[in-house]
């Protein structure tokens, strides 16, 4: 059997969750958000917003967009998987800042809880034990894979691309 090609059982389509994760960071360092402070954080238009969200999102009486509790309970989830995924890309593989954020963002939205908190738990022990971090960067940072076009790894048990 092919494999590959998984999909995650999920609430809600990325991009839905993209629009949990924009409203909840807004809020957070605002106190508020508008339809269009979220729609310009985004990048798209205020009418996309309202589509898919039923049940997620509210009003409060200024017209402020509120989270549900359901809504408030998946957006804390996709940013903490984003979260988490910056910080291993960034701190742990070394990308930089900028492309560790574009990929956090891709990444949020296929990876398990399960995954999520072992690669938090590498973040944060790499965090805290200064000598591991030290040995881990220096020894990460001289690596190169020694592979032959075409061969079988004897190490991963992978065909190499390079």
């Amino acid at each position: 059997m092919l494999s590959g090609k998984q999909a995650l059982a999920r609430e809600l389509s990325a991009s839905h969750e993209h629009y949990l994760r924009a409203l909840w960071e807004v809020r957070s360092q605002r106190g508020y958000a508008r339809l269009s402070d979220v729609a310009r954080e985004l990048g798209v238009a205020p009418a996309t917003l309202s589509v898919g969200l039923k049940g997620l999102v509210s009003h409060d009486d200024h017209r402020f967009l509120i989270l549900t509790q359901e809504g408030e309970r998946i957006a804390r989830e996709v940013h903490h998987r984003f979260a988490v995924m910056r910080a291993f890309l960034r701190d742990v593989l070394g990308i930089a800042e900028e492309q560790a954020l574009i990929e956090a963002c891709l990444i949020e939205h296929d990876v398990s809880a399960a995954t999520t908190e072992r690669l938090l738990d590498l973040v944060k022990l790499l965090r805290e034990d200064r000598e591991l971090r030290e040995f881990f960067q220096h020894r990460f940072a001289e690596y190169h894979r020694n592979c032959r076009p075409g061969s079988a790894c004897s190490t991963c048990d992978l065909a190499c691309l390079s």
